[in-house]
């Protein structure tokens, strides 16, 4: 059964509790699962730890933990964030989850694991994360993540990502690459113009988020085949250089989660068809997967 959040009142029939948080930078999913099957779910502000110091990664992760969830008698849990890149990171994430569990066994890893272990479970494979960035990983049940691309961020990389296709968007139209009526449309339809875009994109401390947000019009517009193409041709590329560069990849099932890839997933299959590439899973969130992964172990 799942179940939105709860507290612990409710949750006090539980036994052998797990939890499970898959953190990004705008959001963390908390997961509270027990022996019989029952699933809670929670959702809080997000945050990156690359960005933080050790104190502020405790002190912001725990200040997020689910008040309702703080004295759960938890004996597993897993955090899987966007940022956490070395033991740094990791110790800092593990610590902050301690305050409120001190019996739990611990555990700390990248975004990309979690979402290798939502996607392939305890088959070989590579996992794809499409979101406001992008990111591919090849990967091994028993090893893990065994090579990854670096994504480089939305100005070098992030390719497929939601910053990219809007970056493409922006440049497509403000080129007038587009025939006029539609380069009008989305000025219109967004409310932008040349310099608001520009001011955005260069003055402002969150421009991956602004141009991950134009996908929203793209979306919308999915229907008419030049936005079609544009995201078929950003896919492709993503693919190309994220994907087909991984030893194997091509006799691998490539599977993706993120707001991008499921939104968009029919250009995102007529890219793998390009790209000579077998997709297998295509998921909005991780969560579903990480359930049904960590309920084995």
């Amino acid at each position: 059964m799942l179940n939105t959040l709860a507290d612990l009142n409710t949750l006090a029939y539980l036994c052998d509790m797990k939890l499970i948080a898959d953190s990004g930078s705008t959001k963390i999913t908390w997961i509270l699962t027990g022996a019989d099957g029952d699933t809670h779910i929670a959702e809080s502000p997000g945050m990156n730890p690359a960005l933080l110091t050790r104190e502020e990664i405790i002190g912001t992760l725990s200040a997020l933990v689910p008040e309702q969830w703080r004295r759960a008698p938890v004996e597993d849990a897993w955090i899987y964030a966007a940022g956490c890149r070395s033991p740094r990171e990791s110790e800092a994430l593990t610590a902050a989850l301690s305050i409120h569990f001190p019996q739990a066994r611990v555990d700390a890893a990248s975004d990309m694991l979690g979402a290798a272990r939502a996607l392939c479970g305890n088959s070989a494979g590579v996992a794809c994360i499409l979101g406001t960035g992008s990111n591919a990983a090849l990967y091994s049940p028993a090893e893990g993540i065994t090579l990854s691309t670096p994504p480089l961020g939305y100005v070098l990389g992030d390719e497929g990502s939601g910053a990219d296709i809007g970056k493409a968007i922006v440049n497509t139209v403000l080129k007038r690459v587009w025939p006029p009526k539609l380069c009008d449309s989305f000025l219109c339809d967004t409310g932008l113009a040349a310099d608001t875009i520009i001011q955005a994109v260069y003055r402002t401390s969150e421009p991956n988020r602004f141009l991950a947000s134009l996908t929203r019009w793209a979306a919308t517009n999915i229907g008419l085949p030049e936005v079609g193409i544009l995201i078929t041709e950003r896919f492709t590329e993503f693919l190309r250089r994220n994907v087909l560069t991984l030893p194997g990849a091509d006799s691998l099932p490539v599977s993706f989660t993120g707001s991008v890839a499921h939104v968009f997933s029919e250009q995102l299959r007529a890219a793998c068809g390009i790209c000579g590439v077998t997709p297998g899973k295509i998921e909005k969130s991780p969560a579903k997967g990480l359930i049904e992964y960590h309920s084995k172990i």
